[in-house]
């Protein structure tokens, strides 16, 4: 027993002197771990191995809801591309607490991440508001859109935020002050001009993540 004792920590002590890009102590940082929720479709967690990892590292995702009692591995490493694990609708507990780290095995050892702890509706998203359409006047151009695909508004109640440019300028002009209104006018335009505009969207609740823009829609407002 005495000797396979010494001959573990000869072991350990040749692994620990092994550059710190190859393996650290369990439990430092060894890659960047992030989770994002597409409301209410999916959840996806991705990594980026640090410089100079061993390409024959295995990783592996385990998770742990508030309502779990033991750990979980992801159950698919492919659909959200690599270094990454997607959680289905089927799979994910939306509003819980999530504890999310990387397990890493290859010829010098294991590993242990640090966890990410977090509720899904501070990492939630959904898709950009859709249906945008719109007027162009004199004084003035209209512009009104609807709700993303699967969201309900007295379920999940978003505020908007819009932003417009003029053709030829390479700045956009931003309205931060839509509110949860569908629709909008914008009174500091040029007549006959055209503008082009994208909405993006936010739970009310200021928890989640900014959508991506929508679409963009080119409306050309009219002569005096």
């Amino acid at each position: 027993m005495a000797e396979l004792l010494i001959h573990l920590l000869f072991v350990w002590a040749y692994i620990a002197r092994v550059p710190g890009r190859y393996l650290q102590l369990p439990g430092a940082p060894v890659v960047d771990l992030h989770c994002s929720v597409l409301y209410p479709h999916s959840m996806s967690c991705h990594w980026t191995p640090v410089d100079g990892a061993e390409p024959s590292t295995i990783y592996s995702l385990m998770y742990k809801t508030s309502r779990m009692k033991t750990a979980e591995e992801c159950k698919d490493y492919v659909t959200a591309g690599p270094n990454s694990c997607y959680f289905s609708r089927a799979n994910l507990y939306l509003y819980f607490t999530y504890e999310v780290w990387l397990e890493t095995f290859n010829q010098f050892g294991y590993q242990r991440s640090k966890k990410l702890v977090f509720n899904t509706e501070e990492v939630a998203r959904t898709e950009p508001p859709v249906g945008l359409n719109g007027s162009g006047h004199a004084s003035h151009v209209y512009v009104e859109w609807t709700y993303p695909p699967g969201v309900e508004a007295s379920f999940f109640p978003l505020t908007f935020e819009l932003r417009y440019q003029e053709d030829g300028s390479d700045a956009w002009e931003q309205e931060p002050d839509v509110g949860e209104q569908t629709n909008y006018s914008i009174y500091d335009v040029t007549p006959n001009r055209n503008y082009t505009l994208q909405v993006r969207c936010k739970t009310t609740n200021e928890r989640g993540l900014w959508s991506h823009w929508s679409r963009t829609l080119t409306i050309n407002t009219t002569q005096d």
